[in-house]
């Protein structure tokens, strides 16, 4: 039986299609609806409007185009652990791979932000390739060499024939020295990304009192934005 409400076809959120039916009553009696395309169960008004599909698509665009938490939660009506919840639920559904087997010049670099307090940085290293701007792994922790190896240990089973980096010692020292490539000419992708970053995430511009207070939700914001930067690229 498909919906109708107001002789106007109810569609879906997530993929637009008119193929839904009704699939029960919440506790509030409240009218479920089931999509039969994509199986999204939904309902035609929310009352807490954190619920509603598309006050969640503009929550996670409003993320990450710099605003902060607490001007999602004014903007859109709801609370601030509602906008922190959707932040873990998005880091959870994103994935963060390399696309391809092989890649002929791959970028790295480090960035620093807070988290917790000021006095605390935490580094996020990463990988891109230098043609596309595809970014390959990430890793969060401290700027030494544990974090390169563990950045690496990501890219297994991946081809890859020149790593180009700054003069940071430590490259130097867990990068093979065949493949190696030191210099700040061969870094200007990955730089101008480290902008975009700085840009697009409110907890990372520089001179401001907007910061996570805890990591994983720093690591679920900026796993989000990897993951959108990259399935947005040409090359996929």
């Amino acid at each position: 039986m498909l919906v109708v409400k107001s002789n106007k076809m109810v569609s879906c959120p997530r993929c637009c299609s008119c193929k839904v039916v009704k699939n029960g009553k919440k506790k509030t009696g409240i009218q479920n609806i089931r999509c039969k395309a994509c199986k999204l169960q939904f309902q035609e008004e929310y009352l807490y409007w954190a619920a509603d599909y598309k006050n969640r698509d503009l929550l996670k665009r409003m993320l990450l185009r710099g605003s902060g938490v607490r001007d999602c939660a004014v903007v859109l009506g709801i609370s601030a652990s509602a906008v922190l919840r959707c932040i873990l639920r998005m880091g959870k559904a994103a994935k963060v791979w390399p696309k391809q087997g092989a890649y002929h010049l791959v970028q790295i670099d480090e960035q620093w932000s807070y988290v917790g307090n000021k006095q605390k940085k935490v580094w996020l290293l990463y990988a891109i390739c230098k043609n596309s701007g595809e970014i390959l792994a990430a890793n969060w922790g401290k700027r030494n060499k544990k974090s390169i190896r563990a950045l690496l240990k990501k890219l297994q089973g991946v081809e890859i024939n020149f790593y180009c980096t700054d003069n940071w010692q430590a490259f130097a020292e867990v990068l093979p020295k065949e493949k190696h490539i030191v210099g700040k000419k061969y870094t200007k992708n990955i730089e101008g990304i480290n902008t975009w970053f700085r840009t697009r995430l409110r907890r990372l511009a520089r001179r401001t009192v907007c910061f996570s207070k805890k990591l994983i939700y720093h690591y679920s914001i900026m796993k989000t934005a990897i993951y959108e930067r990259n399935i947005r690229a040409s090359y996929i």
